[in-house]
């Protein structure tokens, strides 16, 4: 999970959750892998080049294994960050969540006080969890991709050019979903 927007004083606000299932190593071979073809490798989406923007997003799209994978919420107007993070969060687990599920979230940037408050918020919310905790995208492919993804998107509802049809593309096919 990652999001953006925070710096602009609550004027567009997003979020963007990777779900997954059972595939994380594959997932996470498949994410590296088009990291380096793509040339973007670890480098923050607003510091890629357009090129390597486009050239991410076709490979992610040309991939099936991120179908129905990547899930956002946009906000406008607020600086409630943490709870439309947890919200955000609880309504894309839901979307995947079948039968008696258990799972692990791993947010962005989250501090120690940060997840005992993440992890009671979800569970207000009913979410059924494993565990909660925060890491670095610099050290996980699946907050890398829900980074860039937070950049895409913000760049395509901010009308970016090189973002329109891609975000289209993206929808139709069912990479990302809006929740």
């Amino acid at each position: 999970m990652d999001e953006t927007g925070q710096d602009r004083e609550g004027q567009l606000f997003l979020v963007s959750v990777v779900v997954t299932e059972q595939e994380q190593e594959v997932f996470a071979r498949e994410l590296e892998r088009i990291e380096a073809e793509s040339g973007k490798r670890h480098i923050k989406w607003h510091k890629s080049s357009v090129a390597r923007k486009i050239a991410y997003i076709k490979a992610v799209l040309a991939c099936p294994i991120f179908q129905r994978t990547i899930y956002f919420s946009h906000y406008t107007n607020s600086k409630a960050y943490v709870d439309l993070t947890v919200y955000t969060t609880a309504k894309a687990i839901l979307q995947r969540a079948q039968g008696d599920y258990k799972t692990t979230v791993i947010v962005d940037g989250l501090s120690g006080s940060e997840v005992r408050h993440f992890s009671s918020e979800l569970r207000k919310l009913h979410i059924r969890i494993r565990k909660v905790r925060g890491a670095r995208d610099e050290t996980e492919p699946g907050i890398r991709l829900a980074d860039a993804f937070a950049g895409f998107l913000q760049d395509a509802l901010e009308g970016e050019a090189y973002a329109l049809d891609l975000y289209r593309e993206a929808r139709r096919r069912g990479f990302v979903r809006e929740v």
